[in-house]
């Protein structure tokens, strides 16, 4: 009989995690979807210089620079993961090995 409460405690317990993490991304992706038309309206700008949009200058100049993007994107993640990293390691609590 004790079984189903404590059942029920991490069943809502695990949801309310989930919840809070879910929320964390989406605001993290409302920051970047922010911050899209910006970069695209540069893009624009930046390769109609090449040519008129849908010309193959136009079309590899957008190709070249969503590369570059993705690039910086996943420099950035890296960076954040390896900070994240640093922290967690002062943060770990008791070494056996010590």
């Amino acid at each position: 009989m004790r079984l189903l409460p404590i059942f029920v405690l991490v069943v809502v317990s695990v949801s309310a995690g989930q919840g809070c993490a879910s929320q964390g991304q989406e605001t993290r992706v409302a920051r970047q979807a922010a911050a899209q038309p910006a970069t695209t309206s540069e893009e624009d700008a930046q390769c109609r210089t090449q040519g008129p949009p849908g010309s193959p200058a136009y079309v590899g100049c957008r190709k070249a620079l969503a590369e570059q993007r993705t690039q910086r994107a996943i420099i950035q993640e890296q960076k954040r993961r390896d900070f994240d990293r640093v922290l967690g390691n002062g943060t770990g609590g008791f070494d056996e090995n010590f």
